[in-house]
């Protein structure tokens, strides 16, 4: 069983038991995630990935948007990227216990806690140059013309990105184009219309991107999801 809570700008509490583990599509998230009684984290996703089975007593994560984690992190987000590490690795011994302590607690109860709340609402509200940049990706702007709306030299801009995401524009545009086409996929439209309503070349290039995003081929997660 999956559960999940929607917070401010994407960001979401999420509790899974007796999950059999699967391909999960790159989402460009990084993950805080409490695995008996330890805490780990799931970098940058820009990949798909596949996960474990459940332990008997589940999973419980906190799911930070792209472009949010930043100032939680210590370490460098690109070296985090589609890589699961222990918590106490990226931040100082103090953060770490003190965000253990709130995801134990989260993990304990059948709600989720206001401090982990706390800490998804701060991430949002520090990240509107992540929010504008995102809103960019969605619209499949090209780098240059984001970079020139943000007032930023692409160099700059390329440099911030990495910072502040872990990766590029372009896979961020990517991540966003892929999300796009599962969505119009679930409504059972043609391939072919999802690759031209998603911004994909054709449908080849649709199947491509899909299948090393996404795990599975666009036919293949349609029929799943029918």
């Amino acid at each position: 069983m999956y559960n999940e809570l929607a917070l401010p700008d994407g960001s979401a509490l999420w509790r899974s038991t007796g999950g059999a583990g699967g391909a999960v599509p790159a989402d460009g998230c990084v993950d805080l995630i409490l695995l008996d009684d330890a805490v780990y984290v799931a970098g940058p996703s820009t990949r798909w990935i596949a996960t474990v089975a459940d332990p008997a007593n589940g999973s419980f994560g906190l799911r930070l948007s792209p472009g949010r984690a930043h100032g939680l992190l210590a370490a460098a987000l690109p070296q985090l990227a589609d890589r699961l590490v222990p918590l106490a690795d990226t931040v100082a011994a103090d953060a770490a216990r003190r965000l253990r302590e709130r995801m134990v607690r989260f993990g304990d109860g059948p709600h989720p806690t206001a401090p982990l709340v706390e800490i998804a609402g701060r991430a949002a509200a520090d990240n509107s140059w992540s929010r504008a940049v995102q809103t960019r990706a969605e619209h499949g702007m090209p780098a240059a013309r984001a970079a020139a709306e943000m007032n930023e030299t692409e160099r700059t801009f390329r440099r911030r990105m990495r910072e502040r995401f872990g990766y590029g524009y372009a896979t961020l545009v990517r991540i966003e184009r892929a999300r796009r086409a599962q969505e119009l996929l679930r409504t059972g439209l043609p391939l072919a219309d999802v690759a031209a309503a998603a911004g994909f070349a054709d449908q080849p290039h649709l199947t491509r991107e899909f299948r090393r995003l996404v795990g599975a081929s666009p036919a293949q997660f349609a029929s799943s999801a029918a």
